[in-house]
């Protein structure tokens, strides 16, 4: 019995117009101008991979900047273009009304999302869904994002539950390999970019039109 839900938030609680091509450019092009290789990156590299990229190069010696400095600067420019996007975003149809109803059964409800503090919790305060969870837990919690699972292993041990009895709820790859990586249970919603089919290749368990449907599956 699924006792505990954990939620992304871009195209699974909110339709956002994310380019994530522009989004990865704008990291790699931040880290070229500092001087670090990214010949090995392009517009298909996950976020998390092109700060891996940069972490090692300062690990090694390859550049001699300040880790923690290039984190910052990379995350400041991630928050001004989700924030940028955000202000054309809208709740999913019906969502308030589905993690009411979730909350009156008690299932316990939370939100691990690649998306920054900042950003994250002005969406999901602009449309009042902040009060449905238990906690959030943003890029800014964790030293890796998905598709590592630390993020969702994290929620899970807030969450106080075993996993079988946790799902995780997100609309695309990475949110399916973080949650299979995590051991647990993965309903991917097709409200976000990823069509029905990618979904099933990429293995989610459950397929729904969108997180409304989640009473078809517990």
């Amino acid at each position: 019995m699924i006792k505990g839900i954990i939620f992304d938030v871009d195209g699974t609680l909110v339709q956002l117009k994310v380019d994530a091509v522009k989004l990865r450019m704008s990291m790699i092009g931040v880290l070229r101008e500092r001087g670090f290789d990214v010949s090995s990156l392009n517009y298909s590299s996950y976020s998390q991979t092109i700060l891996d990229t940069a972490m090692s190069q300062i690990k090694t010696g390859k550049v001699e900047q300040d880790a923690g400095e290039v984190r910052a600067h990379l995350y400041s420019v991630l928050d001004t273009l989700e924030l940028e996007w955000g202000a054309e975003a809208a709740p999913i149809d019906g969502i308030d009304e589905t993690l009411a109803k979730l909350g009156d059964a008690s299932v316990r409800l939370g939100v691990v999302t690649n998306s920054g503090r900042v950003s994250a919790g002005a969406l999901l305060g602009r449309y009042k869904l902040l009060r449905h969870f238990d906690f959030i837990l943003t890029r800014d919690d964790v030293s890796s994002m998905k598709p590592d699972p630390e993020g969702i292993l994290k929620a899970i041990e807030m969450l106080e539950l075993p996993k079988e009895s946790v799902i995780y709820v997100g609309d695309s790859g990475i949110d399916i390999r973080a949650a299979k990586a995590a051991g647990i249970k993965m309903a991917a919603v097709t409200s976000g970019f990823y069509t029905e089919e990618r979904l099933k290749e990429e293995g989610s368990d459950y397929i729904l039109r969108s997180a409304n449907d989640l009473f078809r599956i517990l």
